[in-house]
């Protein structure tokens, strides 16, 4: 595929989104982030006296949690559920990622189970990449609290310390706040990083501090452009969603009647993320007449298919930022290092090639 290797690069992201084994990513991934999270959550809620029924009630598929409702152990019940969800995000946009570049280098049949071998082999430098600057940047505030500590703790010259070494104590400080801006831009762009050659933990830090300080308002302009880009997506995938369903109750309606109303109504509670709670059913069922228990399932497994639906557009959304994320990360280092990723595998073969031709002459 031919780039410009300019902003006009990044559109392609809404067409490269819309990829039947990126969105196969993202629903997986999206399923394993809601059985990890609903899980812990659920046992935080057991653990305060709730049963699973009254879990049920309260948030039905998709369990929460108010401000201060859990002890510490749940909090970190809680905490663990949502690490997890981020983890699976960026190993998924990883995934996501790699199979963009792949296409970019003409590479159509790469397929999920190879991104999932990707995947296993890269997902601490994924992970870890950025948590290694936000342990960096970790570091320099533990030694300002120990640099605080100290001229507090000596009488008198204590402050003279501290007055004297200000200037030093300034840049450190002003390092670490480069850090955490470089921790910042690494939580966007490690999946990229990675997904693309393949880097480790330690080109992922490298690279973000490179891309940080040399292209800092191409990568503000550019994740902009991205996030535009996926809305834009979004827009026109819910205007077709929408007009499918509309037409759905139109021609189904025809003939089902009172019973197609009483299958959405009962549908939709799923899909807010609310449990049909009876008392609710009720209500409307007076108005539509009243519902037979085959409704009342049917219902549900059609709010179950309509959660998929939903599932289907976030992971649309999802793959068409990985894939912005992807020609972001291409565009910046042919801009940065005036060099084309997409044709590495090539360079380091012809430089072989010709690294054993000589030997032989």
């Amino acid at each position: 595929m031919t780039l410009h290797f300019d902003i006009r690069d990044l559109f392609r992201c809404v067409r490269l989104g819309w990829s039947g084994k990126k969105i196969w990513i993202g629903l997986l991934g999206l399923i394993a982030a809601w059985a990890g999270y609903s899980a812990l959550l659920l046992i935080a809620h057991l653990r305060t006296g709730s049963s699973v029924g009254e879990v049920w009630q309260r948030y039905g598929l998709f369990p929460g949690a108010r401000a201060g409702e859990f002890d510490l152990l749940g909090t970190g019940l809680h905490l663990l559920g949502m690490v997890i969800v981020l983890a699976v995000v960026f190993v998924t946009t990883s995934m996501m990622c790699k199979i963009t570049f792949q296409q970019l280098r003409g590479d159509d049949f790469y397929s999920v189970g190879d991104a999932w071998q990707f995947a296993k082999a890269h997902w601490q430098a994924v992970l870890f990449g950025p948590l290694t600057l936000l342990a960096l940047f970790a570091l320099f505030a533990i030694g300002g609290m120990v640099i605080g500590a100290i001229a507090g703790w000596i009488p008198v010259a204590g402050e003279f310390l501290f007055a004297l070494c200000f200037i030093p104590i300034f840049f450190a400080a002003l390092l670490a706040v480069f850090i955490g801006v470089v921790f910042v831009v690494a939580s966007v762009m490690s999946p990229a990083i990675v997904g693309t050659v393949e880097d480790d933990i330690l080109e992922v830090v490298i690279q973000s501090f490179s891309l940080t300080w040399s292209q800092p308002w191409r990568l503000v302009l550019y994740l902009v452009w991205i996030i535009f880009a996926a809305w834009v997506g979004l827009m026109l995938l819910g205007a077709l969603a929408t007009a499918t369903v509309g037409l759905i109750l139109w021609a189904c309606g025809l003939f089902m009647g009172a019973k197609l109303d009483h299958l959405f109504y009962v549908a939709s509670h799923y899909l807010l993320y609310q449990p049909a709670k009876w008392d609710q059913l009720l209500a409307i069922f007076s108005v539509l007449g009243t519902p037979s228990g085959a409704e009342i399932w049917s219902g549900g497994i059609l709010g179950a298919m309509l959660v998929a639906i939903n599932g289907i557009v976030i992971s649309y959304v999802q793959a068409t930022y990985a894939s912005g994320l992807c020609l972001m990360y291409v565009v910046l280092r042919h801009r940065k290092d005036n060099a084309n990723l997409l044709e590495w595998d090539d360079e380091i073969e012809e430089e072989a090639s010709h690294h054993k031709d000589s030997e032989t002459a």
